[in-house]
């Protein structure tokens, strides 16, 4: 993760449909972050520089009560499909990024929407 001090504010969705849709479709504020329903060991966590610039996210191996979190991926959803976004997240909840040479262990600051209520980033 490009941005080790940025809370994020984990929400949860319904399906891997819904998330794919979400993150290809719309714009999110810098501190969003996403779990899907029944898988909430991965997370999906906004690592962009600026709301008006490509939607990268960093895919986590770690939920919001883990003692380790892992970066295992890093995708940029706004630059493919919906179809193509639903491949991605299927394989990342089942696991199979958890392998991705690159993976490397990261420090988070994960919050409810409880608990984070609002930041300089979603303000």
């Amino acid at each position: 993760m490009m941005h080790s001090r940025r809370r994020f504010c984990i929400s949860p969705v319904a399906t891997a449909a819904e998330l794919a849709h979400m993150l290809t479709e719309r714009t999110w504020t810098l501190c969003s972050g996403f779990y899907v329903v029944g898988h909430e060991n991965y997370l999906f966590l906004n690592d962009a520089t600026h709301e008006d610039n490509a939607a990268e996210f960093g895919v986590i191996a770690g939920g919001l009560g883990a003692e380790r979190h892992v970066q295992v991926e890093s995708i940029t959803f706004s630059w493919i499909s919906a179809e193509r976004a639903l491949a991605y997240i299927e394989d990342a909840i089942a696991g199979r990024m958890d392998g991705n040479e690159f993976a490397c262990p990261v420090t988070l600051r994960l919050e409810t929407p409880q608990q984070h209520q609002r930041c300089s980033l979603c303000a």
